[in-house]
């Protein structure tokens, strides 16, 4: 599940775009070409997976600075 509004618009975007692949896959596979299908229904579930569980520069720096801070301002609840 996406963890903030910004990941659910760019989940969102990659499956407007994934989709597009994918039915062209489907259409391919019904037409007879299987191994070409298939392989476009890989792509568009990479393209929907791989930006969702991938970590990223951006994220590793992210949590860098997020333990930076929480070892700098100890939180004394």
């Amino acid at each position: 599940m996406p963890r903030g509004i910004l990941e659910l618009i760019g989940l969102a975007g990659s499956v407007l775009f994934a989709s597009s692949v994918g039915l062209f896959g489907l259409q391919t596979v019904t037409d007879g070409d299987t191994l070409a299908g298939v392989g476009y229904l890989a792509v568009a579930a990479l393209m929907v997976l791989v930006p969702y569980y991938v970590t990223t520069p951006d994220d590793v720096a992210g949590s860098a600075a997020e333990r930076a801070v929480g070892w700098v301002v100890r939180d004394d609840d």
